[in-house]
């Protein structure tokens, strides 16, 4: 019995743990921090989330240089936008010229109104000069208060379908014209029963009164041009950070394609270049965590290169939403060759996430992820910054990041042995062992006690 409580106790003993340190991680980055700063913030690196074996960034730390962990919290991602302005349409004008002169030569007289808002544009040339041909259009956007982000182009095209490309200029004077795009593509195909139609075209974000529309000389006009414009909201676009990913062929199976990102990234847009001018393919992505899950699809869409001339038209980014997937499936419809010979390349696209943290201690500090075993320890960023939500107290500066190096190195990403849990089951075991044997030893001393007859009544 003796042997039973003391089993007991040891089963319920626990282990004081170490203290955290940067070799319990597999992986480590410099930080190049500003002395004298109180909360410096660092973008986290494609390379932490090939490192890290938490979707939640939950296994990474920062360590200063007594090798002290500090105290650190995640930004959260900002939104693309914040705010919709409703789609305007634009008055458009053409221009003509002789054949040969380029449309950003040509010479146009315009007519305005005090607020600036064309009435007409006329030509300068001759009604009856010979060989004059649509140039290009000139766009009125005095009227709008807010730059414009992108222009949708609609036109007539014939039966064949069109493919080219337009350069887009602005001015605030007609005058002086500075380049926005060139080239921009322009596609509207029919494939498969299905319309392609590719017609919008991203602006810088600056503001001009007036835009310009034109296109090669060798190339056919835009005939019948209406534009639309959508007008930017009061917040740009966050910038996105793109890695490329190789994929390879699965064996025995035609137009699949296979590609392993080499950790968990938390992307939200997928593009695919296609390895073949001229190509037109439906594609299928699908996605799963482990080489061992099955595939789930994540969505359809319709991908393209197509060049006439010497314009190139490529199929735009695709909105794939990340669920902690590491691999990737691309399945292409078979009709038309499929995506051709080669295999496409993948690149991966997800919002920039920035790590802010207290530069306790001194210099210097280091980013450690990597470690199966290592439990979610960021700070809520209201309780690392305070007045987050409002006007921050504290100034954020940016740190520098080195090379990534290694520490413990892979083996602290696998998962190791629960020793407890299993010490517990042995301590269990030999337990119930314990017992058994008692029970065994008291079932032998009981069948080997003699045996006392019954008393008899002795005859008077």
């Amino acid at each position: 019995m003796k042997m039973f409580i003391a089993l007991l106790m040891l089963a319920h003993s626990v282990a004081a743990g170490a203290a955290e340190r940067a070799e319990d991680y597999a992986y480590g980055i410099p930080i190049h921090a500003d002395p004298g700063e109180a909360l410096q913030e660092i973008e986290i690196p494609a390379a932490v989330y090939r490192g890290v074996t938490r979707s939640d960034l939950g296994d990474l730390r920062v360590f200063n240089g007594q090798g002290d962990v500090v105290p650190h919290g995640l930004r959260p991602r900002a939104a693309a936008g914040v705010e919709n302005v409703a789609n305007v349409g634009l008055p458009v004008f053409p221009f003509y010229a002789q054949a040969g002169v380029k449309g950003d030569d040509a010479n146009v007289r315009v007519e305005k109104r005090r607020d600036g808002t064309i009435i007409s544009i006329q030509s300068g040339i001759k009604s009856n000069v010979p060989d004059q041909r649509l140039q290009g259009y000139l766009i009125d956007a005095s009227a709008l208060k807010q730059p414009i982000k992108a222009l949708r182009l609609d036109w007539r095209s014939n039966a064949e379908g069109f493919v080219g490309k337009v350069r887009i200029s602005g001015s605030d004077d007609l005058t002086a014209w500075t380049m926005l795009v060139d080239p921009a593509a322009l596609v509207r195909l029919t494939f498969g029963g299905q319309q392609l139609n590719q017609n919008r075209i991203e602006l810088p974000r600056a503001k001009y009164k007036y835009l310009r529309v034109s296109w090669p000389d060798q190339q056919a006009p835009l005939e019948a041009l209406s534009v639309v414009a959508e007008p930017a909201g009061t917040q740009a676009a966050v910038r996105r950070v793109w890695q490329p990913v190789n994929g390879s062929t699965l064996p025995a199976k035609a137009n699949e394609y296979v590609y392993d990102l080499g950790g968990v990234f938390p992307f939200d847009r997928v593009r695919v270049e296609l390895p073949q001018i001229n190509t037109l393919a439906q594609l299928q992505i699908l996605a799963r965590r482990k080489a061992s899950d099955e595939w789930r699809l994540k969505t359809s869409s319709m991908v393209y290169r197509l060049r006439r001339g010497d314009a190139d038209a490529i199929s735009p980014e695709i909105i794939v939403g990340s669920d902690g997937e590491r691999y990737l499936l691309l399945r292409a419809d078979s009709r038309g060759g499929g995506v051709g010979a080669a295999v496409p390349v993948v690149q991966i696209g997800w919002l920039a996430q920035k790590l802010v943290f207290a530069a306790r201690g001194s210099r210097p500090f280091q980013l450690a992820y990597g470690n199966s075993s290592a439990k979610a320890a960021a700070y809520p960023i209201e309780s690392l910054i305070p007045g987050y939500k409002t006007d921050a107290e504290f100034e954020v500066k940016p740190a520098a990041l080195g090379e990534p190096v290694t520490l413990a190195g892979s083996a602290r990403m696998r998962t190791p042995m629960d020793y407890k849990k299993w010490s517990v089951w042995i301590v269990l075991v030999l337990g119930v062992a314990a017992l058994g044997w008692m029970a065994y030893r008291l079932s032998r001393q009981v069948s080997q006690a003699p045996s006392r007859s019954p008393p008899t009544d002795k005859p008077k």
